[in-house]
């Protein structure tokens, strides 16, 4: 900002005065009103740059924090991408092991299904037999059962005409006999002086 001199604007009832004819006073005054600009100037100059200094500081400070920050996020990447390292060994590690025991629990897993082919293809051969030696029995035995089934429907037919003759004979006898207990029960309610229909 450029100092501001004063004295210069014209003044009412005066003649402008050039330079060479200012006398010694005027200049003082002249030079005191510069002395005192170039000290507002200088003033304002100082709070720029005290200004600018705490900006500064204050920047300095941001930076030095983004760069702790930067040393940090390194380290921070550093330390996870060895873990990551580690990690993927490891996982590389326990897949070849596993590979390996699948391989070698498919080998025996494919023994062990030949072995049940085999037995399988016995089985059912000697089921096939089975069966139809159970079919050749099972037709003998339909032929005896045949042959016992009308022998027994004849004792059967011989055992229940015997049957209903026993029951006929032993209902006719129980008839007889609650007959007579009937009339035994009756001769004493009246012996007794009661009648039998009004019981």
């Amino acid at each position: 900002m450029p100092p501001k001199q004063k004295g210069k604007g014209k003044k009412k009832g005066k003649k402008k005065k050039d330079d060479a004819e200012l006398t010694i006073e005027d200049k003082y005054k002249k030079t005191i009103h510069e002395i005192e600009a170039l000290k507002d100037h200088l003033a304002n100059r100082k709070e720029l740059a005290r200004r600018s200094q705490v900006h500064s500081e204050e920047w300095k400070g941001r930076m030095h924090s983004a760069e702790e920050a930067l040393v940090q996020q390194k380290v921070d990447q550093r330390d996870v991408t060895s873990d990551m390292t580690r990690q993927y060994k490891t996982m590389q590690t326990e897949m070849s092991m596993r590979i390996h025991q699948l391989e070698a629990e498919l080998g025996k897993v494919k023994v062990q299904l030949e072995r049940t082919q085999v037995e399988l293809k016995e089985t059912k051969a000697e089921k096939e037999k089975i069966t139809e030696e159970k079919n050749q029995k099972i037709s003998e035995l339909e032929t005896k059962i045949d042959g016992m089934e009308l022998a027994y429907e004849g004792v059967l037919h011989d055992a229940l005409d015997n049957m209903v003759a026993k029951l006929d004979l032993a209902k006719n006898r129980w008839k007889n006999e609650a007959t007579v207990i009937h009339a035994e029960n009756k001769q004493r309610l009246l012996e007794f002086g009661l009648n039998p229909i009004d019981l």
